[in-house]
């Protein structure tokens, strides 16, 4: 064999150097994917908050509408019981 083929890539101690860095990286990437984790999660609970305030405001808002057609109904009903009224009492 050649001396090139024998020649390995790396040394022992290169070798040891890049495990440790890729493990120190990937226990920082944990780490932020931990906080990632509880960002989302506190998103999500936001959201669901958020969206039951929608909710509140919109039947509070149906409801004050309810009420002002209601009285629209009751003119109505009372302008069509007076009509009657004066229709009968002729």
């Amino acid at each position: 064999m050649t001396e090139t083929k024998k020649q390995e890539w790396y040394s022992n101690k290169e070798l040891y150097e890049m495990q440790v860095t890729l493990s120190k990286k990937m226990e920082a990437l944990s780490a932020e994917l931990g906080k990632t984790q509880v960002m989302i999660r506190d998103y999500n609970s936001l959201r669901e908050r958020i969206d039951k305030c929608e909710q509140r405001v919109d039947q509070v808002y149906g409801i004050n509408r309810g009420s002002k057609d209601m009285w629209g109904y009751v003119v109505g009903g009372i302008g069509l019981l007076l009509a009657f009224v004066s229709y009968v009492a002729r």
